[in-house]
C-alpha cells in the first residue's frame, strides 16, 4: 500500500514542486493551500505524513502542529516543516512536536531522504 503525504504549502510553484516529487517517487500526495484546510484534511485522511510550510497566510504552520499534536488521532503522525526564513520558527515548530525541518528552496534528494526517514521512523514505531 502507497503511503499517503499531506502538503500543506500556500506556494503554488512550491507546492507543486513537493507534490511531483513525492509523486515521481511512488506516494500518494493529498494537498491543502492553508493551515485550516490541511489540519481539517489530516483528519479526514489520517495521512502516514504531514509535511507543512511554516509560514502561511491565516492558520500557519506553527498552528497544524499544535493542533495535530492535541489531536489523538493524529497525535503520533509524523510532521516535517519546511520554511524559506531561517531556522528561528523551524526550531519553535520542532520544540512544539514537529518531527523534522527542511529549508526552502527544498533540496529534491534531502527532501526525500528525510521524507524516507520519518516514514521508517513511524513504520518501526507501529511494530513496537
Amino acid at each position: 500500500m502507497r503511503k499517503r503525504i499531506l502538503v500543506i504549502e500556500d506556494d503554488d510553484v512550491m507546492r507543486e514542486l513537493m507534490r511531483m516529487t513525492l509523486e515521481q517517487n511512488g506516494y500518494e500526495v493529498a494537498i491543502a493551500e492553508d493551515g485550516v484546510r490541511g489540519y481539517d484534511t489530516a483528519l479526514f485522511l489520517r495521512p502516514d505524513l504531514i509535511v507543512t510550510d511554516i509560514q502561511m497566510p491565516g492558520a500557519d504552520g506553527i498552528h497544524v502542529v499544535r493542533r495535530v499534536r492535541d489531536t489523538t488521532s493524529l497525535e503520533k503522525t509524523p510532521i516535517l516543516v519546511t520554511t524559506a526564513f531561517g531556522t528561528g520558527s523551524a526550531t519553535f515548530s520542532l520544540q512544539l512536536g514537529a518531527n523534522a525541518f527542511e529549508p526552502k528552496p527544498i533540496n529534491s534528494q534531502s527532501f526525500l531522504s528525510t521524507v524516507r526517514r520519518l516514514l521508517s521512523d513511524r513504520n518501526s514505531q507501529k511494530a513496537a
